[in-house]
């Protein structure tokens, strides 16, 4: 719960860039704050969207093995994404999440394959669509850092977007799965996807940004798959196996 309170109240100001006063954690290198306004909400939006996970956690705290697996992979991405580039004290910021990992009381729930109890069709599909794009656009956004030269890349918000998008997509194919948890997974993926396409749409110029029909793109895809959650939890009921952690 107090991992959840720590994303909203330090990234949700971030969040909300592209409609207000320009929020960034780092000014170094930036000429010009309204170019990272999208980036701005790159960075807040999912964040937001893991604090709403996080909560889901806390509610449900061994009834959500999938959210579990997404939070490790998130931590390793973020770890993997920025301590290159801004250097270990960036590491800091994962600590309330790696504090949740650890007391996490079925540790064995993180080495079970996530697709064991099998997937859901429609929320694999639209995942793995939404996924294949956020991955490429996750590409052009490192490859940007690499090369160290333009606005975003000079204070290293290339790199997060890079991370940030990353771990959406993570979100969206581990949301296909049938595994307690995967559909929160799922309905905060596409959340945080349909977010980003309004950002996107507001500033359509910003560095980094999809665009007008891009965003329009994402919109459209965030909801489908929000709204196929809402179908499949309406009309079928969740999986109840237990994951073998949980089995004594």
């Amino acid at each position: 719960m107090l991992a959840g309170l720590f994303f909203v109240v330090g990234t949700l100001p971030q969040a909300i860039s592209p409609w207000g006063a320009v929020t960034l954690s780092n000014t170094s290198g930036v000429s010009d704050p309204n170019l990272h306004r999208w980036s701005a909400a790159l960075a807040g939006g999912p964040d937001c969207g893991m604090a709403a996970i996080l909560f889901y956690l806390a509610w449900r705290p061994l009834r959500a093995p999938a959210v579990v697996q997404w939070i490790a992979l998130a931590v390793i991405v973020f770890l993997t994404a920025n301590v290159p580039f801004v250097g270990p004290a960036v590491a800091l910021v994962a600590v309330p999440v790696v504090l949740v990992l650890v007391a996490y009381p079925a540790p064995r729930d993180l080495l079970t394959p996530p697709w064991i109890d099998g997937f859901s069709p429609p929320r694999l599909a639209v995942g793995t669509l939404v996924a294949v794009v956020l991955v490429a656009d996750a590409a052009l956004a490192l490859a940007s850092q690499l090369r160290g030269t333009d606005e975003l890349a000079r204070n290293y918000d290339s790199a997060a977007n890079a991370e940030h998008l990353i771990n959406v997509a993570l979100a969206a194919l581990l949301g296909g799965m049938r595994r307690l948890g995967s559909r929160p997974l799922a309905a905060m993926a596409g959340a945080v996807v349909a977010f980003l396409g309004a950002a996107a749409i507001t500033v359509p110029s910003n560095p980094g940004s999809w665009g007008t029909v891009g965003g329009a793109v994402g919109v459209a895809a965030g909801l489908a798959l929000v709204a196929l959650v809402a179908y499949e939890w309406r009309t079928q009921p969740s999986t109840t196996r237990v994951a073998p952690s949980h089995q004594r």
